[in-house]
């Protein structure tokens, strides 16, 4: 494998090496500074689901530079490097395919390895966790001629935090006090837990409703669907809002499945619809399962609308026990819900309810962000640590490559706030 030198200080690079052949894809001059963009090599960011994609959400600041795609050559290893003051690198696999137990293992300069094997994302483009330093080595064990991989592009950054912001319940008549607390954290990305248009879930409703407040984050949400978009049949205002009228797949998931996933910085994240079926046999669940065994992230989050456990208007909820399970099995860190109009933070859970502090998913009900609120009242079998009634609010996430930190954040004028830290599990 040839060693890639730092680039001149008045030139910045893009490059692939591979096999002792050193491929430059775009050059541009930066004074005295060395820095890795070019307006023919940096990429636009992504930002809407596609088919054979697997979605990145970068950290602010970072990078996204194509190179030029070339295959694996058996026995060779690879390395993929950044400017020199890029803290970690991921890189982005075009093409996976990998037979029986033949693997290809990432390695950060600084630190850090994975090992990809034939669960993870096979026939779908995808970037890697992040790896500390600013070159990562990419080494296959190929037995099969089947085997095959090619990189054509990697994000290199700084910033080691990523922002998301979380609600359910939203507009509602407050979702104009919500709005600027999203707006004050400058996330990423917006998750929404459902019932995001009151009360029927109209292209209407989304329009005069929605719209005109949490409308602005539109081109940065990734929705879950409630109840209430489904008084319209088969949801089809929500899915022509965030996907488009008449358009089959978009923000929202395919229309008719409304579950999906994609990456926010190191974090999986996963949207389910907890309006359709459910079982442990569904379809839905089947899919969620594939979909955390091809995971190379090392937290996850999932979402939805109808939380697992709730003690406010609602009591805890068994239908969606398949979807806690299956995130249990795999590891997951959290999940965001909504349904009860309240705000309780869980301690880390097994799927019936019962406390576990090494392997449990902690369960955030926001459903804060704009509808009437609701009192206490339901029951569950959870561990409740902190609850409030009566304050609308955003869920702030500030997610990092080994945990979270967890915030509520009350609407101007309100003083109720909740704070957890946490660390993903061990996958």
């Amino acid at each position: 494998m040839s060693v890639l030198k730092r680039p001149s200080r008045r030139t910045a690079i893009a490059v692939l090496v591979t096999g002792g052949l050193l491929t430059t894809v775009a050059t541009v001059s930066y004074g005295d500074d060395a820095r890795p963009a070019a307006a023919s090599m940096q990429l636009q960011q992504q930002d809407t689901i596609v088919a054979g994609e697997q979605l990145q959400l970068a950290e602010s600041g970072a990078k996204t530079v194509v190179v030029a795609a070339v295959a694996a050559k058996a026995g060779a290893s690879q390395q993929v490097c950044a400017a020199a003051d890029s803290r970690w690198v991921r890189v982005r696999f075009k093409e996976l395919a990998l037979s029986g137990k033949d693997t290809v293992t990432v390695t950060g300069s600084r630190g850090g390895s994975y090992t990809l094997k034939a669960t993870n994302w096979q026939g779908k483009a995808f970037y890697t966790r992040a790896f500390q330093g600013n070159c990562v080595t990419v080494k296959p064990s190929f037995a099969s001629p089947a085997s095959n991989y090619r990189i054509d592009a990697y994000q290199a950054g700084v910033a080691a935090t990523v922002t998301v912001a979380a609600a359910g319940d939203i507009c509602g008549s407050a979702c104009n006090q919500t709005r600027p607390v999203v707006e004050n954290m400058n996330p990423v990305a917006v998750i929404t837990a459902g019932d995001n248009a009151y009360d029927s879930g109209t292209l209407s409703e989304f329009n005069t409703k929605y719209n005109p407040q949490w409308g602005v984050f539109k081109s940065k949400t990734y929705p879950s669907a409630g109840n209430h978009e489904y008084y319209t049949s088969g949801a089809k205002g929500y899915f022509d809002y965030f996907n488009g009228v008449g358009q089959n797949t978009g923000r929202a998931g395919e229309r008719g499945k409304g579950y999906y996933s994609y990456d926010v910085g190191d974090w999986h994240f996963i949207a389910l619809n907890s309006n359709i079926s459910k079982t442990s046999t569904s379809t839905q669940v089947q899919w969620l399962r594939a979909d955390l065994a091809a995971s190379t992230k090392p937290c996850t989050a999932a979402y939805w609308h109808h939380s697992r456990f709730a003690a406010g208007n609602y009591s805890d909820n068994t239908s969606v026990q398949p979807f806690f399970q299956a995130l249990y099995d795999y590891k997951a860190d959290l999940v965001v819900s909504g349904h009860d109009h309240n705000y309780i933070r869980f301690a880390p859970s097994k799927p019936d309810g019962t406390k576990d502090t090494v392997n449990g998913v902690r369960q955030l009900l926001i459903g804060t962000g704009g509808k009437s609120l609701y009192g206490s009242g339901g029951t569950t079998r959870a561990t409740i640590e902190k609850k409030e009634y009566n304050t609308f609010g955003v869920g702030k996430l500030t997610l990092t490559a080994t945990g979270y930190t967890a915030d509520f954040v009350p609407v101007a004028g309100r003083t109720f706030t909740d704070t957890v830290q946490g660390t993903c599990h061990p996958k």
